[in-house]
């Protein structure tokens, strides 16, 4: 399969961090190639790139992670690059704890148009008394789109229109609940790694510690070492968990975290 990485980030320290490189040679494993979109102004350590990501794109466009997708997708379109399934990553997690080429085989054996790790069946809550609306999707840290998908009209324009928008809640009900919407409404089928607690609003906070263990999940949200606590409580054991089950070196997180 070849396949083509699409890697969104922002730094407001202008920087490439440690477990971005780390998270970028694993995906170098199983892609072809990788385009790297920073929605920063500069990148003050862009050199330490010139063996992993295969084209950058650096300019402060104020669009957030689907602008970034939005421009390295063009990108390829313009590069005419050879490819089987295109790949949306962020820099939203840390890891990978597990490698990923079992995922990839695993979800090769799937019958679906494009996948994500894990799958949120619940859009954002209007206020506290409100229940939050049954909005299926696939979260869009990690999205895989097989060509079929990307060759579609529907797809293109929904690329072709992403722009800047003034709230978070906005970038989620447009552009991450609104593309699984949108492709499934145009009979492009989905599919998850993990479907086991899609029906916990945000499986990726409350579920973290089960994903890792019971199932090798192999990331971890950075807002979880970053903020120290969850609505579930204390949740400053991540490091002996991802130790006691990974190689994977947590100075890396806790080095971004602490900056």
């Amino acid at each position: 399969m070849k396949r083509v990485c699409i890697f969104a980030h922002w730094d407001k320290d202008n920087f490439v961090d440690d477990y971005v490189i780390y998270y970028l040679k694993s995906l170098k494993k199983v892609c072809e190639k990788i385009i790297f979109v920073s929605d920063c102004s500069e990148l003050k350590n862009k050199d330490i790139l010139n063996d992993i990501a295969d084209f950058f794109i650096i300019e402060n466009h104020r669009e957030y992670d689907f602008g970034s997708y939005k421009r390295g997708f063009l990108l390829a379109q313009e590069q005419n690059l050879a490819y089987d399934e295109i790949l949306f990553v962020n820099d939203s997690c840390y890891g990978p704890f597990f490698e990923l080429e079992p995922i990839f085989k695993k979800m090769e054996s799937k019958k679906c148009d494009f996948w994500g790790l894990t799958r949120n069946n619940y859009g954002l809550k209007k206020d506290v008394q409100t229940p939050p609306e049954w909005l299926p999707h696939i979260q869009s840290y990690f999205l895989v789109f097989k060509k079929n998908v990307c060759d579609s009209k529907v797809f293109l324009d929904f690329i072709k229109n992403i722009q800047h928008e003034e709230t978070k809640d906005e970038i989620i009900n447009k552009y991450e609940i609104g593309l699984s919407r949108l492709l499934i409404s145009a009979g492009f089928k989905p599919a998850v790694y993990v479907n086991k607690y899609s029906h916990t609003v945000n499986c990726l906070g409350s579920k973290w510690e089960r994903l890792i263990r019971w199932y090798k999940f192999p990331f971890l949200k950075t807002s979880i070492p970053k903020n120290g606590i969850q609505p579930i409580g204390e949740i400053k054991n991540w490091k002996p968990v991802i130790e006691s089950v990974s190689d994977y070196p947590t100075e890396l997180i806790t080095k971004n975290a602490d900056r």
